[in-house]
């Protein structure tokens, strides 16, 4: 049986381990309201910039065939978007078992965040580390979009997909694959031959389409991180329940162990002054 002092630094470990905890529980908490209400913003804007691409879709041009033709070459590219950190309970490991029963074989990845290089382990299509966080998301999606882009354009890949943890909700975060590149050709009500560009459509279609794209990796660099704080949020809460429960027992275990030992002492006492009689 382990010694008071044993039990008395267990008992403390776990007490600052449980603050820490809470701490790390407190910011996350904090951070996922923010990104949520980022979400709902970023809603109406994208869904304005699918109707755009919808209209341009039904539209008979050369430089849309680029972005909307799809590709029979087996050359595909997938970007793997993980967290840098982890105590975020199952939200990389899930996404990382998707991608490794995917039928699909994918000739090249793209790493936005530590965990997926490192489970991985093998080399990323574009050389450089790629971290985010939801006050740079934008600017990182603005800085590799246009790389992506042109090796597509270049027939370098021949499809671009993403594996993200799709946000659900605070408790639901959903591993998902999904193609982005070329575009879908979204269901719209708008009339192409109602709709005029000036000066020329074919110099449009090649700088909304960029944007579009640009957009898509953004709001779901924002799905993501929107989902790595909802789950390291419910994973701290966890483990700060899990602490109380330890806690609890070991204080047990500590008063029973304390009692055993005066029990002891007494005893030794009794015993002693019985032997003096």
């Amino acid at each position: 049986m382990p010694s008071l002092k044993e039990i008395r630094n267990k008992i403390s470990s776990v007490k600052s381990t449980k603050r820490i905890m809470q701490a790390m529980k407190m910011i996350a908490t904090v951070k996922y309201a923010k990104t949520q209400v980022m979400i709902g913003s970023y809603r109406p804007y994208y869904d304005a910039y699918k109707k755009i691409i919808s209209t341009l879709s039904k539209m008979s041009t050369k430089n849309g065939e680029k972005y909307l033709k799809s590709r029979d070459e087996d050359n595909d590219l997938l970007i793997i978007i993980s967290s840098d950190r982890g105590l975020c309970g199952s939200y990389n490991t899930s996404l990382f078992r998707k991608i490794d029963k995917d039928d699909k074989t994918f000739h090249g990845k793209i790493y936005i965040g530590k965990k997926g290089k490192d489970y991985f382990k093998d080399k990323g299509y574009l050389e450089e580390d790629i971290s985010f966080t939801e006050k740079n998301f934008k600017e990182v999606a603005s800085e590799i979009s246009p790389k992506i882009l042109e090796k597509f354009l270049n027939y370098e890949v021949s499809n671009v997909y993403i594996g993200y943890n799709k946000f659900i909700s605070a408790i639901t975060q959903e591993p998902n694959i999904i193609r982005v590149l070329p575009f879908d050709t979204y269901e719209s009500d708008s009339d192409a031959n109602d709709v005029l560009i000036e000066p020329d459509v074919e110099d449009f279609i090649d700088i909304v389409f960029p944007q579009f794209f640009n957009l898509i990796l953004s709001s779901i660099m924002l799905d993501a991180i929107t989902s790595e704080h909802a789950a390291r949020t419910a994973a701290m809460d966890n483990a700060t329940r899990n602490a109380d429960d330890i806690i609890k027992e070991t204080t047990k275990l500590f008063n029973k162990t304390r009692q055993a030992s005066i029990t002891t002492e007494l005893m030794d006492i009794v015993n002693g002054a019985e032997a003096v009689k």
